[in-house]
Parts: C-alpha cells; structure tokens; sequence
C-alpha cells in the first residue's frame, strides 16, 4: 500500500493514476473541506476504467495534524509527500512556511519512526544559484550568498533539509526537485492557471527562461525512483526543458489558434504591473494574480539539467515543451471550452 498527500492537487491527482495503473493500492489523504470531483475527472481522462477509481482509499486528515496520519503512514510501503503550499502572495507567508516545514517534518518524523519509506516533492526553487549567464543548475548547485530569493523557495529548501536530517537518523528516503509542472485538469489551480491564461489570448512576454516539466514525467520518475532502494538520501532535479516564456506562450498560442505574444514587457512595466495589482488587491480583498516575485522572476533566466536522473535511467525520456502542450490544449477544448 501507498499513501499519498497533496492527492487532491493538480501533480497528486496525476499521481494517483499513475500508482493504481502500476498495480498500487493507494490511500490518498484529503482535508475534510477539500473535494474530490477535480481529481476524479484527472483520473477519468486518462482511462475508462471506473473501477481503478473505486481502488483509490480517501482519508481525512491534516499533514499539521501528525495523529491523523499515523495509521496509515505506519501501513505504507511507501509514503509520496506532496502536500503544499504553493505562494508568492506575502500574506499567505505563515501558512506556507507552516504547511511546507512543519507538515513535511510531521510526515518525516512518522516515516521515520515506522521504517516507511519517503517519496519528498520539493522543487527547483530549492536548488542554488549560477555564477555564469546560461550556467545549468543540477542537485549540486550551491546556493550564492546574498542572493534573493522567495519565502517559498526557503521554505522548499528549509523542508528538504528536515528530510535530510530525519535521513541522517536512519530515514529512507528520496527527494525529487521538478521545474515548473505543466499538466491539464485542475484548471485554475497551480500552473493551470498561466495556461488558461496564455489559452485565452497573450500578447505579453518577457525576456526570463525557467524549466518545464510535463507532469507525467515527473509521476512516472517519483514511481520509479520510490521503488529503487539503491537511492537513499539523495535528490533528483526532474526537468524536461528550459524555455523562455515567451516560447512558452508561442507554444500554447499556436496549440489554441490564438495571436502570438508580441509586446515585450520590460522591468519597468511588470514593476509598475505588481504594484497596480497590489494596490487593487487591498481594495478587492482577492490576492493579486502577479506580484513583486512573480515580476521579479519572470525576468530571471534559469537552466536546470536532469542529467543525473538520466544517467541513472538512460531509458527515460521527458516530453517536449510542443507535445506538452498540444495534451493539455486538447484537454482544456474538450473539459473547459465545450461547457
């Protein structure tokens, strides 16, 4: 049996497929207030067989809440961590150092105690800085002094330091680190929503290059790597390119037959952008769609490399940026645009 928290985010719910077309019986951990009506039509669009559906167990309980999760941690052969918070909104600073230190060290701590293994998703903002223009970032990558960084990325790097201890005591344990995941369903929710929004029509871009991810790759790596026990204490950058966002917006304007972006954005505009929404933002009450981070990175060039995932699995392919895309555009025509 495995369990599986964040289930009912957008990378949890792809999860979910992936571990029951593997033959897992899987627990899947829900928070009483969340619904499971998006997650099940993830599921759906991949396979016509309800009854995998029915194979999946939920549960309630919290990662802040280690009681509610002891049993089923305990009867695990292996434990996918991938509750989170995901934010660059400052109000929500407390819940997200809360949820992505205290709830990983929750789940650690169990793992440890019972001799589960621990599939940890953390991120390529946890990773470190380049020196050089075009320098590509790995799992060794050292972080530079002084530079800046998000409360999301400290608290990513925060967390997988907890893992590593808990490691040191005797945890087994893997840790993946995914660039940004592009995968359909869940529409508005995680990186869905900077789809939709190109899908709808984008004429701006900037100049900033970040990885990308189709989430299937990275459910299918996180399977493999939780299964081979010669990886302990170790992680593994999983990223199946590095894009500008301007190629990104391309992609996803010519998959939905839409203008291609034309008007670059400079520093001063996405500078001025944030604060406008941020002044917007205190009047609505709603949290703004772009902030001072958002702004700050949609100029910033990365490059990340998988290429030690893939000298250790050297059959292992990722899917191109266009294939990504042209699957997720299919599935946001026939779920979003036809109701």
């Amino acid at each position: 049996m495995v369990f599986v928290t964040g289930a009912t985010g957008l990378l949890g719910s792809h999860l979910l497929y992936f571990l029951a077309e593997s033959g897992h019986q899987v627990v899947a951990l829900k928070r009483e207030e969340s619904r499971v009506d998006d997650c099940r039509s993830v599921f759906l669009q991949y396979t016509e067989h309800h009854e995998w559906w029915e194979r999946i167990k939920w549960v309630e309980g919290d990662v802040l809440i280690p009681e509610s999760l002891e049993k089923y941690v305990k009867e695990a052969d292996c434990v996918y961590h991938c509750a989170a918070v995901v934010s660059f909104n400052g109000p929500d600073k407390d819940r997200l150092i809360e949820t992505n230190l205290k709830g990983t060290g929750n789940i650690a701590g169990l793992c440890l105690k019972h001799q589960v293994r621990l599939c940890y998703v953390s991120s390529i903002a946890a990773l470190g800085d380049t020196k050089y223009p075009g320098e590509l970032i790995d799992e060794n990558t050292s972080d530079i002094p002084g530079s800046e960084h998000s409360v999301y990325s400290h608290s990513k790097g925060d967390a997988e330091k907890i893992i590593l201890r808990n490691a040191e005591a005797g945890l087994n344990a893997v840790i993946v680190n995914p660039s940004i995941i592009l995968g359909g369903g869940m529409w508005g929710r995680s990186s869905t929503r900077l789809f939709i929004t190109a899908a709808r029509g984008l004429i701006f871009y900037t100049k900033g290059v970040c990885g990308y991810v189709d989430v299937r790759d990275v459910c299918k790596a996180m399977i493999r790597l939780a299964e081979d026990e010669r990886v302990r204490g170790e992680r593994f950058v999983l990223n199946g390119g590095n894009y500008s966002y301007k190629e990104l917006f391309t992609e996803i304007a010519v998959a939905m037959k839409h203008c291609l972006p034309f008007f670059y954005m400079a520093p001063w505009i996405t500078g001025l952008a944030w604060r406008l929404l941020a002044a917007m933002s205190r009047v609505t009450g709603k949290a703004p769609a772009f902030t001072r981070e958002t702004a700050r990175t949609s100029h910033h060039k990365s490059y990340y490399s998988s290429a030690k995932l893939v000298a250790l699995y050297p059959d292992f392919h990722f899917h191109s940026l266009k294939e990504t895309v042209a699957d997720i555009a299919a599935w946001y025509k026939s779920d979003c645009l036809k109701k």
